[in-house]
């Protein structure tokens, strides 16, 4: 995962806010971190409330941080759209690949850089698009816990009329 293209910094400022603003994000600590065109990062931290039975940080946590930093990261390639559509999450396919230990960061960015400019070009035309993710979340060793792919789709809201 390598893509870096910058957004400007209110754009910036407006995708976090969004994302801190859910509850369920603020609950256990998620944070956007950076925020690019079809890319985000962001972390949670490790506290006790949110270990599960084996001492580790529990899976809804780093779903959390998953879903989170991919809605950042679709955010961030549809920026110029958000205020007149709806982004929506189809889907999140999850693996755990290891047991969580100690604060976790998360990286999501477009699985196919070369998709971008046809979603743009599918939400001008027909007021929809969709976009896949791929996320990578570590813990506190840097050892990858969790991979997860996320199906994003924004549709145009309706016109009032």
């Amino acid at each position: 995962m390598t893509q870096t293209a910058a957004l400007p910094a209110f754009a910036v400022q407006a995708v976090k806010k969004a994302l801190h603003d859910i509850p369920m994000n603020a609950t256990v600590g998620v944070q956007i971190t950076g925020v690019g065109v079809g890319w985000a990062t962001g972390e949670a931290p490790d506290t006790a409330p949110f270990r599960n039975h084996l001492g580790t940080i529990h899976a809804g946590v780093q779903f959390l941080l998953a879903e989170a930093v991919s809605g950042a990261a679709f955010a961030g390639a549809f920026a110029a759209q958000l205020m007149t559509a709806v982004p929506l999450i189809e889907k999140l396919e999850t693996h755990y690949v290891g047991r969580a230990q100690g604060d976790l960061t998360a990286r999501a960015e477009a699985a196919d850089p070369a998709a971008l400019p046809q979603a743009h070009a599918d939400f001008a035309r027909e007021g929809k698009a969709r976009l896949v993710l791929n996320i990578s979340v570590q813990d506190g060793e840097n050892k990858e816990v969790m991979r997860a792919v996320a199906h994003w789709y924004i549709r145009a809201r309706p016109q009032q009329g």
